[in-house]
């Protein structure tokens, strides 16, 4: 059996732990083993229904006790730094923004206006495209451009009050 291996995540060629049996594809770094636990993690939830449904309630579980807002106020009262880092980062896209001559808004660019709503009819969704640098805030909202295909009062339904 050869003495060396080749680590499949990170590559280097290490010396062959001889305590274990079978073969060893992942060498002893950090950045390794966790990729090796991902990997198993992911063959086992594809392989096992029962795994992935009981990972799935935990996750569910974990999720209801936790909230995003609840776990992402906590990481940053335990990282000053990262808060601290976060906003000069944000310093340097604000000078940025004013030196680009954007219009663009930071948050909330998805909101509607009371300046020209679109009228009722049938519309066609599409994905809206932006640029990555232009990406600030809440970049897994779904924008959308709406086309008007057709318009057709004889058709339209009232709203509820």
């Amino acid at each position: 059996m050869a003495r060396t291996f080749k680590c499949k995540h990170c590559g280097k060629r290490v010396r062959r732990n001889p305590r274990l049996k079978s073969g060893q594809r992942y060498c002893n770094d950090v950045s390794c083993q966790a990729a090796r636990k991902k990997n198993w993690e992911r063959d086992k939830r594809q392989q096992d229904t029962g795994y992935r449904l009981r990972h799935r309630k935990t996750k569910a579980q974990w999720r209801k006790h936790y909230p995003a807002y609840v776990y992402q106020k906590r990481y940053r009262e335990s990282h000053p730094n990262y808060v601290q880092i976060n906003r000069e980062k944000q310093q340097k896209r604000n000078e940025k923004r004013k030196h680009s001559h954007s219009v663009a808004k930071i948050v909330k660019t998805d909101a509607l206006s009371s300046q020209g709503l679109i009228t009722s009819g049938i519309y066609e969704l599409l994905p809206y495209k932006k640029h990555e640098s232009e990406k600030i805030v809440k970049t897994d909202a779904l924008m959308v451009q709406l086309s008007v295909l057709q318009y057709n009062k004889a058709h339209l339904v009232r709203p509820l009050r």
